[in-house]
């Protein structure tokens, strides 16, 4: 299989393919140290399987590895322009970024212990993502930036069971697009060679909020000019036409879309220079959607109740395995719906462009994990034994006045269930704020947390913790003490509401 600018070589022997390959034109130090993971992938997509035969062998992955590699070669023009090799100068530079990052987070004294692949995760997490070539049985460019589990010594770049979050790179033609956006540049230039400025100005020093990063305008990318072209006039005489701009640009698509407020889908739309058409969906339907029969009423306060199990591993020091179960009504309270956005692409010039977009984000792909952790449906669990439970826990729409009063007050109705309840308050604008509520000691607990840029958890308010400021008090607790601080880290650690209200409970009843 040929194209403008690169071969798909497969092999094939007694109807089994044994081999495949890619390869390019024309020579590229830049995208020949790709070629065999790439090659790889697309082999093990063609390559059959345990219990697969050449008749229920599946091209799916195949066909879709093989598109994108086509899409890029289809809009490469020959000569001029190959967007293979404008994709992999983005990772170039981005990968020199990662490799920094990663040794100033080695040259902190806190982050001695950490093995290189924790280290790499979490510059990942927290620094300006981590740039990866053909990876996760993908052909192509990612940037990761946001991983489950990242706290968690098992979890790798490539590895793991959590889900990761991550930024594909592509180009895309600018022929069905109704503004004008700066062209694709081939080039891996687009940081100075030390990375950092060496003298920013006053300005950039007063609103940074990080290292302040050399960024580069690498030249124009320009297709050189056709050999003659005939004037209007018709006379006969040779006109040498002019190099003109390329119609193609970088196309950053999220990989998963990430669900934000109108606010902050207008601040990724303004960084990329994107016109996109927002949406009349709430930030909670977007989230959690509602069922097509239910009565749905965006203006009003929204009820979701659910029964959850919860794993608890609160005697890992005193040998145990096997998690306790614990079972948990949950019920999520949106008093102030606001509309949202589904972020599914953006056009991009500059990978700077993809860096200013990440703490949101992140803000955002953290917020999604600890709401669908706590309230999305739970099959793989199994459900501790519970008392006979009606719809009490399923998802319910909209509130009636009554309703909505018996979740303030924590009205329960009868007899008190089994499960523990915890009541979760959920501010969307201008800034994620889950307010939670649950049984403490002769009385309900209620801490106001906010989901910060970058993903980080701050307790704004409690009334639970020591009022001597960061101490907790230990009048009941066991262990050693903590922070309000540490307690905001263990839940970014455990990503899961329910297992930090348990961990809370455990700590200081």
């Amino acid at each position: 299989m040929a194209g403008r600018t690169m071969f798909v070589e497969v092999g094939i022997r007694n109807h089994v393919v044994y081999q495949t390959s890619l390869s390019f034109s024309e020579p590229s130090p830049r995208l020949e140290k790709h070629v065999e993971k790439a090659s790889a992938i697309l082999f093990k997509d063609l390559a059959l399987g345990p219990g697969e035969s050449q008749l229920t062998k599946k091209l799916s992955k195949f066909r879709a590895n093989l598109e994108r590699l086509a899409m890029l070669d289809k809009l490469s023009v020959t000569p001029g322009l190959n967007c293979h090799e404008a994709v992999v100068g983005i990772w170039e530079s981005l990968e020199r970024l990662h490799r920094w990052d990663v040794q100033r987070l080695r040259e902190d004294p806190a982050l001695s212990n950490k093995t290189e692949e924790s280290l790499r995760v979490l510059a990942l997490c927290t620094q300006h993502g981590c740039p990866l070539m053909h990876a996760r049985d993908r052909v192509g460019f990612t940037l990761d930036y946001w991983k489950q589990y990242r706290k968690f010594k098992s979890t790798t770049i490539e590895g793991g069971k959590g889900k990761t979050w991550g930024i594909l790179i592509d180009c895309a033609s600018t022929s069905d697009m109704n503004m004008v956006y700066t062209p694709v540049r081939v080039s891996d230039k687009w940081l100075g060679p030390d990375l950092v400025k060496a003298n920013p100005t006053d300005e950039e020093v007063m609103s940074a909020t990080g290292p302040i990063l050399d960024w580069l305008e690498p030249p124009n990318t320009l297709l050189p000019p056709a050999e003659e072209i005939k004037p209007e006039t018709g006379l006969d005489m040779n006109v040498l036409s002019a190099p003109k701009p390329v119609d193609v640009v970088f196309m950053a698509t999220f990989n998963p879309p990430v669900v934000v407020t109108h606010s902050v889908a207008m601040e990724i739309y303004k960084i990329s220079a994107f016109n996109a058409p927002l949406s009349s969906s709430t930030f909670d339907n977007l989230l959690f959607p509602v069922s097509e029969s239910a009565n749905y009423d965006p203006s009003e306060p929204r009820v979701l109740k659910t029964l959850r199990t919860v794993p608890v591993f609160l005697g890992v020091h005193t040998g145990q395995t096997e998690p306790e179960l614990k079972p948990h009504s949950n019920t999520l309270l949106v008093d102030k719906p606001v509309y949202g956005q589904v972020v599914t692409h953006v056009p991009i010039s500059h990978p700077k462009d993809l860096i200013m977009m990440l703490p949101m984000l992140r803000q955002y792909a953290f917020l999604s994990l600890l709401l669908s952790n706590s309230f999305e449906s739970q099959e793989e669990t199994p459900l501790v034994s519970k008392p006979n439970l009606t719809n009490e826990f399923k998802s319910a729409s909209r509130t009636t006045g009554r309703e909505l009063e018996d979740f303030m007050s924590g009205s329960k109705g009868g007899d008190s269930p089994v499960p523990l309840k915890v009541d979760v308050v959920l501010s969307a604008h201008p800034i994620p704020r889950l307010q939670l509520l649950f049984p403490f000691r002769q009385t309900t607990a209620m801490i106001n947390l906010e989901i910060q840029l970058d993903g980080k958890v701050h307790i704004v308010s409690d009334n639970i913790f020591s009022e001597s400021g960061d101490e907790i008090s230990q009048s009941k607790g066991k262990g050693k003490l903590l922070t309000r601080q540490q307690f905001a880290e263990k839940l970014e650690a455990c990503e899961n509401l329910g297992i930090w209200v348990e961990f809370i409970k455990h700590k200081l009843e």
